[in-house]
């Protein structure tokens, strides 16, 4: 971070640069990421006392701690300008007239021990004037740019010693603020208390605890006739303001709902003060990545680009253990081998927690990273359990189980008489290699398609290869390839190129739950374009099942049995469906298919837009996230689109949209 003096950083404000600073005394930092029409400020977010002064103040630091504001600077990390005070409000106070802003005693204690000299008195009093010619160059340009700008002014507050009272979480003060801006007064209090957080009541008042008659409000609202500032009082649930304990829980929820609320806030008082006219919110936010983001995204795809999960848990016996459990008649179970991992776990997970994911400035993007960190240490602690029970621990910590609900709906379906639909002839794995390699070429993308051997799987597309393999021997229907094409080019292939053209390579490598998600559209692909049918449905039906049954009976040889006894299934089928929910030491993931496709389905009847869910391996949970990014200009709009969204291929079928319209019923 550069250090600049009073001159420099007015210099840079005038000039419109964006930059980050702390002032060449240390009293404050300033961070501009982008010239919004608005900025926030934490002026006793500090603790600092120079060094000539602190063998002559009387408090501790825990005294001092006490009375000042820590961590208001942290609320407000995600917005784009933040002025920051560096030092102690006791070494001279931010909120207080250069006539009073240095204490002699304060809260009834007595402040310096030793009084001090003429020489640090006025030292203090400079700090203070340097930090108002700042205030007033940054006000100057927003005023000029836009027409008007909003403060919000950070402050926190000790609450234990205010008895026989419970005061808000939020307090504003406007007693000095204009009658002009009493809407946006409103609508702030309103989007503080939507604020939420399970660990805190939270309730927002005004003028119930304090009254908004500090310098910085007063200074700022005399000065600049179209600037609101919104001093604004948070309660220290945060904290023990007695021993100083941190609670990081409520501190998220905080930097959370501030980043919502002001965003919001911002844009309601921009829209009616303002030249502007801001249609979305994030819009206000700044379009540059953090360049801790960037070093942090570079290092988690450095270290994980290679990492597939799948590569780990696919046997590569698959063939001769299945020739052998048919020829000893189903007795004994397979013994899988898998290919050897070539990761020093340890090592891996080392670096991924090592990295610097608090200095990430946005909270929404700091908590997805590290989102991402956790489901790939779980992914990756599970191949250390490999081929063991306790893989299906890690499987079940990572993907979760059916649920009862899931479990009887498959149960529905699986019970319900097929629709002979007329036969059709059947496609070699050569002809379907053809027709796939037409798919790619017409959603003009760049993969590679091939036949490959010891597959559970019609068919596997790997994303770090860019590269479909085919079953061989596979024999499947055109309407059927069909589906397979929009399902394995049309989303995951395509999923892949859209993720090469982002910024964030966080996308190429999927985020947390992405199967679920990914599947589900590959699915609703299958469905748009009228290759899903009831026997599909029972397929994924029993993928649920087979799950279900290996979590109760945990007997290869017994699941097995229970597909082809019990429901039916071709032997071939039967053992492919085995080894999926058996691979590894016990693989849950295969449920999700069914959850998924329904997810999918529901978000684009409501009416959602599913666009920006391929920019890569994206999860439906995170959409509003990726919306956002999007809108800031952060990552891409994707570049390959599914056409089936807005021109469905799909005939009526009223007894298939009748049984699937209960997959959303409990």
């Amino acid at each position: 971070m550069l250090k600049l003096t009073i001159n420099e950083i007015i210099f840079k404000i005038n000039s419109e640069e964006k930059f980050s600073c702390v002032s060449a005394d240390d009293a404050f930092t300033l961070v501009i990421e982008d010239y919004a029409p608005f900025f926030c400020a934490a002026i006793h977010d500090g603790g600092n006392l120079r060094k000539e002064l602190q063998d002559k103040i009387a408090l501790n630091k825990q005294q001092r701690w006490y009375e000042e504001d820590p961590h208001t600077g942290d609320f407000i990390s995600s917005l784009p300008i933040r002025l920051i005070g560096n030092d102690s409000r006791y070494e001279y106070d931010l909120n207080r007239s250069p006539s009073d802003c240095i204490y002699e005693e304060a809260w009834g204690k007595k402040v310096w021990s030793t009084p001090l000299t003429e020489e640090e008195h006025k030292k203090s009093l400079e700090k203070h004037a340097s930090f108002y010619k700042v205030v007033d160059a940054l006000v100057s340009k927003i005023e000029k740019k836009y027409g008007a700008c909003v403060v919000y002014d950070i402050h926190s507050y000790n609450y234990k010693r205010m008895e026989g009272i419970v005061p808000p979480m939020f307090n504003v003060g406007t007693t000095k603020v204009k009658k002009k801006f009493k809407a946006t007064i409103q609508d702030w209090l309103k989007r503080l208390n939507r604020i939420k957080s399970e660990y805190t009541d939270v309730e927002a008042k005004e003028n119930d605890v304090f009254f908004g008659k500090g310098y910085f409000l007063g200074h700022i609202t005399e000065k600049f006739k179209n600037t609101l500032v919104l001093a604004t009082e948070v309660k220290k649930t945060y904290c023990d303001e007695l021993t100083g304990d941190i609670y990081p829980e409520i501190i998220q929820d905080i930097k959370e709902g501030f980043k919502e609320a002001i965003v919001e806030n911002a844009k309601f008082f921009v829209n009616k003060n303002s030249k502007l006219n801001i249609k979305k919110k994030y819009d206000l936010l700044t379009s540059d990545i953090d360049p801790y983001v960037a070093f942090v995204d570079h290092q988690v795809y450095k270290l994980l680009k290679n990492f597939d999960l799948l590569n780990f848990v696919n046997p590569k016996n698959l063939d001769s253990e299945r020739r052998k459990f048919f020829k000893n008649k189903y007795s004994k179970n397979p013994e899988f081998k898998y290919k050897p991992i070539n990761i020093d776990i340890s090592e891996l997970k080392s670096e991924l927690y090592g990295l610097p994911l608090a200095s990430i400035s946005d909270i929404s993007l700091q908590k997805l990273y590290l989102d991402v960190i956790n489901y790939y240490c779980d992914e990756v602690e599970m191949l250390l359990q490999r081929g063991t029970e306790n893989f299906l621990y890690m499987s079940l910590k990572t993907f979760g189980r059916p649920t009862k609900e899931e479990i009887a709906k498959a149960k529905y379906y699986l019970s319900c008489p097929d629709i002979i639909e007329k036969e059709s002839p059947l496609l070699t794995d050569e002809e379907v290699l053809k027709k796939f390699q037409d798919f790619v070429s017409d959603y003009k993308l760049h993969g590679r398609v091939e036949i490959g051997k010891n597959m559970p799987s019609q068919a596997v597309f790997s994303p770090s290869r860019n590269l479909l393999r085919i079953q061989k021997g596979l024999m499947v229907t055109e309407k059927q390839m069909k589906g397979l094409g929009h399902h394995e080019i049309g989303l995951h292939m395509l999923t892949t190129a859209n993720a090469l053209e982002q910024p964030l390579k966080v996308f190429r490598l999927g985020l947390p739950m992405n199967v679920m998600t990914q599947e589900g559209l590959a699915i609703y692909n299958e469905y748009l374009c009228d290759a899903f049918n009831i026997r599909r449905l029972k397929e994924l039906s029993l993928r649920v099942l087979a799950v279900d049954h290996m979590l109760q009976v945990y007997d290869f040889k017994e699941t097995f049995r229970f597909l082809i006894e019990e429901h039916g299934m071709d032997e071939k089928f039967a053992f492919n469906l085995t080894v999926r929910v058996y691979r590894g030491g016990g693989f849950t993931k295969d449920y999700l298919y069914f959850r998924g496709f329904y997810q999918i389905k529901k978000m684009h009847e409501e009416g959602v837009n599913l666009d920006n869910l391929l920019i890569g391996k994206t999860a439906h949970h995170y959409l509003d996230l990726i919306n956002e990014l999007v809108t800031r200009g952060l990552i891409n709009k994707p570049k390959h689109l599914v056409s089936l969204y807005r021109n469905s291929e799909r005939d009526e079928n009223k007894v298939l949209d009748y049984l699937i319209s209960f997959l959303g019923q409990s």
